[in-house]
């Protein structure tokens, strides 16, 4: 009897076996070979993510010595040539940009020696080579000029006080896949931060011109016509009729007309010329001073510029990252549907348990519920790099590129120090900063001194009165002035004096914040700088454990076809699969946000200025 069971426990194990690789190679070429096979149903992560070892995987006895504990070190990988991984990849359907296609198991594709889609990994984030470019991540076009031609799509409405009232308004009626160098020119085109800058240097360009027009006189011409009749004269009038009319009182005679109060009409055109003669450097000083404001404000543009580039890529990175966790929970759904049909197999066949078909049926909906939660946070992600780049109402975003390292970083940790001290903007703000209180200390200690200005006038005067006597003031004429003033605030309660303390207490404050963030920028640099070193080291451990756990995954699987394993040990594998691929996941993207992050914490590399270097 115990022999006859463990025939029947060998038959079902090879049915299993047997009917999975009937199913793999369905859709497969006949050249396909058998260890390819038999990981039809492994954990891949498609390809948009790029797979970066550099270990061998030629068979499965290759594959389980690739499991040794001792992995290649990175200068033994280094002088290997590039070799294929055991998996190869399936399609993610660019990051999300069609509807993902569920539970369906996926389908493994031949294993070829040299992928196109493996990229050399570096020995060291810092190559013995120095004083070469930075590598631009991503590169961007000469003078920083935008070569992206959005489709209109993607373009926000024109008007920025837009208030959608619809729900017709807000719906998604396109997706469109961009890449990261596309996601970054967006930005620039559309974001209302940079718009906001660009105003606000324009404002200080006007006010600079504001206090530069004190270096021209002023020259005011103004004209005054009037019709005036005085009441005093016809006060006057009526006086000296009640005279004439008392005297006639007197004689018995009618008294005469006193006249007529008469109007006048005129006409005053005034030229006039004024200019302060600056003794003492006021205007110097506030012209200077305006002069800086330009420059501050054309720093924060600057600094503006770098951190969008580096929230755009912070964001297009963690879309990338929800999109490949979303790709990861799929394939550990097919992983516990194997589990399960396997398992439901061997029940059939009376020799499991109805304990490990229950097994299986809990982690299956454990996997399909991280699954919906993995599509949650990429619907989520997608939203906020839209608003990033303030792209329509009605468009969503899918990333394009494939995950992968983004490049390497040339400079040694102390020259990466020093650019940061020579690039940061912030830095040069608070210098900035200083001299604009300099200056207008400086203003206000020559407004203390006297103050001259001079100043001329011409007027042309034409009267016409209404009097018809020929000795009556009327015609035309002119005059002249000439002026000149000096004024000395000899005593002004002490305002003048607060006002100086209270740009030195300014002065002061800038060089104590440029103080504090030279520190804050060295140590950015350093956290960034330390941050890539350990995500470079974290992808080869990572790519290790990738191939570990499938292996581990492969020889459970058989073992529990075969009866001699069990379905814990399946589950145990598969949940370690997974966790090997979202390492392996998290340890790319880590490092590409580590090397956006340095960038960053450096800014103005010689392939991204967007304006002048410091």
């Amino acid at each position: 009897m115990r022999v006859f069971r463990q025939i029947v426990v060998v038959g079902v194990g090879a049915a299993i076996t047997l009917g999975n690789a009937a199913q793999s190679a369905s859709a497969q070429p006949p050249a396909q070979s058998q260890d390819s096979v038999a990981l039809s149903n492994q954990l891949e992560l498609g390809q948009n993510v790029r797979s970066t070892s550099n270990t061998a995987a030629e068979s499965a006895s290759q594959a389980e010595q690739s499991i040794a504990l001792n992995p290649p070190t990175g200068t033994e990988q280094a002088s290997k040539p590039q070799q294929a991984a055991p998996a190869s990849p399936s399609t993610l359907s660019q990051g999300g940009s069609t509807p993902l296609k569920g539970l369906e198991p996926t389908q493994t594709q031949q294993p070829s020696p040299n992928p196109p889609n493996n990229i050399p990994v570096p020995s060291s984030p810092v190559p013995i080579l120095r004083g070469t470019p930075n590598e631009s991540f991503p590169p961007l076009p000469p003078r920083g000029l935008l070569n992206t031609n959005p489709p209109a799509s993607l373009e926000p409405n024109p008007n920025p006080l837009q208030f959608p009232t619809n729900p017709e308004d807000v719906r998604i009626e396109q997706t469109e896949s961009i890449t990261l160098q596309q996601a970054i020119d967006l930005a620039r085109r559309n974001s209302q931060v940079l718009q906001i800058a660009g105003q606000q240097v324009e404002q200080s360009r006007a006010a600079l011109r504001e206090q530069q027009a004190a270096l021209y006189p002023d020259l005011n011409f103004q004209m005054d016509a009037s019709r005036s009749m005085t009441a005093g004269g016809e006060l006057g009038v009526r006086r000296l009729q009640r005279q004439l009319n008392s005297r006639a009182n007197g004689t018995g005679q009618p008294a005469p007309q006193a006249g007529t109060n008469f109007g006048s009409n005129s006409l005053n055109s005034t030229l006039q010329l004024s200019y302060d003669i600056d003794l003492f450097g006021r205007r110097r000083a506030n012209i200077r001073a305006a002069e800086e404001q330009v420059r501050l404000r054309e720093l924060d543009v600057e600094r503006q510029a770098e951190e969008l580039r580096f929230d755009t890529a912070e964001a297009y990175y963690n879309l990338q990252n929800s999109d490949g966790q979303v790709a990861i929970r799929q394939a550990s759904v097919r992983n516990a549907q194997q589990s399960l049909r396997d398992a439901e197999a061997l029940e059939r066949a009376g020799v499991g348990t109805r304990f490990a078909v229950l097994q299986a049926q809990a982690n299956l909906a454990n996997e399909v519920q991280q699954l919906s939660v993995a599509r949650r946070d990429q619907r989520v992600a997608q939203r906020r790099l839209a608003e990033i780049l303030n792209i329509s109402q009605s468009a969503n975003l899918t990333a394009a590129d494939p995950v992968e390292q983004a490049g390497s970083w040339r400079l040694s940790l102390e020259e990466s120090i020093v650019q940061a001290f020579k690039n940061r903007p912030e830095l040069e703000q608070q210098l900035v900063q200083r001299d604009i209180s300099k200056q207008q200390r400086r203003s206000i200690q020559a407004g203390r001194l006297p103050q001259l200005s001079v100043g001329g006038s011409y007027n042309v005067l034409g009267q016409d009165p209404d009097d018809p006597d020929p000795f009556a003031a009327r015609g035309w004429a002119d005059g002249y002035s000439i002026r000149a003033s000096l004024t000395w605030s000899i005593f002004d309660g002490g305002a003048a004096n607060a006002r100086v303390r209270q740009r030195d207490a300014d002065i002061t404050i800038a060089e104590s914040r440029f103080d504090q963030l030279r520190n804050q920028v060295r140590r950015e640099v350093e956290q960034a700088y330390f941050g890539l070193e350990s995500s470079f080291e974290n992808i080869e451990t990572s790519e290790a454990g990738v191939l570990q756990s499938r292996e581990a995954l492969r020889l459970a699987r058989l073992r529990f076809q075969a009866g001699v394993g069990t379905q814990t040990d399946v589950i145990q594998a598969e949940t370690d699969l997974t966790r090997a691929e979202r390492n392996r996941l998290s340890a790319i993207v880590t490092y590409n946000l580590g090397l956006s992050s340095l960038q960053r914490a450096v800014s103005n590399l010689p392939t991204n200025n967007l304006s002048d270097a410091p």
